[in-house]
């Protein structure tokens, strides 16, 4: 992202005439009334360029978090006509640089969505994590997200504590009960059910008794993949049942994981969730530290191999964050989701989910970006990460840090936040052509 000036907005449909607008941010001035030559390219098309004679402006966007300067504004229409990303270039009469901006192109489908982003399986102080649930919530906030869904290994009320604690302090942040469930050949995440699955195995003699009536009746006709028993798959089963039962999504966590000298899970019951299209969606990121690079890698091939067969399967990126307060040393941040929807909302979200508008994403400290989901979504993705979420985020670590206050019973200037919660929504307006 260019820090010196500020274009908007940042996503615009195809075919649609849409003005552009180049101000400059801090010191960068932009002179009135005087001409700038702007040269318009299509990135994947080296035949869709258009030049331009612009005089620029005494007017700017209305962004009150980009400090623009007190110059003039660059402003012009065009017709887009090539989807992907552009390259603007302007420069001075004299042919001397100005500033070189990038925007980007999608179907009209796609402009009516709205990027957001989360983790879906994050742990507190009640199982093996360290921090308290509330805590957990506010660094989502901090980090730039979204949503997000508490998921303590075997535990349900730690998610409904966050829930209702966000609310007492009016936390900007959409949060989903949750509970990671583990039965010694998988883990999976149970996000949205309206109760806890753990809890509703009762006693190991009733728990036994229903895994065996899902094996007899659920399991019944059956056709297991090589290396699987009916018996070993009943708790997948089992556990996936119950989680929609009650209204929830079962996302199958880190499959590539190894642990204790093995993959953590048993690879054939897997192949079997994906031959039978039992899971909603698969971690196909998941939270390991660098030196684990291999089972992201696995995980991310094994999705391509699958897409290529003609499987269509939800993906997410998740941390699976213990949390470590050493800037670091934990996995919060490195992992997570961007979705792409038409509103913050749970049904939104997870609709985008499981129709495909998910990315997952990675940024290890100190290392890369990695995306992985359908080439176009990645390609915006990457985009978006670049050009928008750097805004996107320091707002919301702004307002977290507020939060933060109000948890130790500071005082805070309500005012503040509210600007911060109007500067986000603007944000928004402005990245996408036809919302202002």
């Amino acid at each position: 992202m260019n820090e010196h000036y500020a274009i908007f907005p940042k996503v615009v449909p195809i075919d649609k005439d849409v003005q552009i607008s180049i101000s400059g941010v801090h010191d960068r001035t932009i002179i009135p009334e005087k001409e700038y030559n702007v040269r318009v390219q299509a990135m994947c098309n080296h035949y869709d360029s258009t030049q331009y004679k612009v005089n620029s402006l005494s007017i700017k966007p209305k962004f009150e978090d980009s400090e623009l300067s007190k110059g003039g504004t660059i402003s012009f229409n065009h017709k887009f006509r090539t989807k992907g990303e552009h390259t603007i270039i302007v420069t001075r009469d004299d042919n001397s640089h100005l500033t070189t901006e990038q925007i980007y192109v999608v179907s009209q489908e796609l402009a009516d969505l709205k990027p957001y982003r989360g983790d879906l399986h994050i742990h507190t102080y009640y199982s093996d994590g360290s921090m308290s649930p509330i805590f957990m919530a506010i660094m989502a906030k901090k980090l730039g997200y979204d949503f997000a869904a508490i998921t303590d290994h075997r535990k349900y009320f730690p998610s409904l504590e966050a829930i209702e604690m966000a609310k007492k302090i009016n936390l900007d942040l959409l949060l989903f009960p949750g509970e990671e469930i583990d039965f010694g050949t998988a883990h999976i995440v149970s996000v949205c059910a309206n109760a806890s699955v753990v809890e509703a195995r009762g006693d190991e003699e009733s728990y036994k008794k229903q895994l065996r009536e899902t094996v007899d009746n659920r399991l019944k006709d059956a056709i297991m993949v090589e290396n699987l028993t009916k018996d070993q798959y009943a708790p997948a089963k089992w556990t996936i049942d119950k989680i929609h039962e009650f209204n929830g999504y079962a996302f199958l966590a880190h499959p590539y994981w190894v642990s204790g000298n093995r993959y953590d899970h048993h690879l054939p019951l897997f192949d079997q969730l994906l031959k039978d299209k039992e899971i909603d969606g698969v971690e196909v990121i998941g939270g390991h530290w660098q030196f684990q690079y291999e089972s992201n890698m696995l995980a991310m091939v094994r999705y391509y191999q699958e897409v290529a067969n003609g499987h269509k399967i939800p993906i997410l990126g998740n941390s699976d964050t213990h949390y470590n307060y050493k800037i670091g040393k934990d996995l919060f941040g490195w992992y997570w989701t961007t979705v792409f929807a038409k509103s913050l909302t749970k049904e939104d979200i997870f609709s985008a989910i499981l129709n495909l508008k998910s990315v997952a994403c990675e940024r290890p400290y100190g290392e890369r970006f990695v995306a992985c989901g359908p080439y176009d979504l990645v390609e915006y993705t990457c985009f978006l990460d670049r050009e928008f979420f750097p805004l996107h985020d320091r707002i919301c670590s702004m307002m977290a840090d507020i939060y933060f206050d109000i948890l130790a019973d500071k005082d805070v200037e309500i005012d503040q936040l509210n600007k911060l919660r109007k500067n986000l929504d603007e944000l928004y307006k402005l990245s996408w052509a036809g919302n202002n």
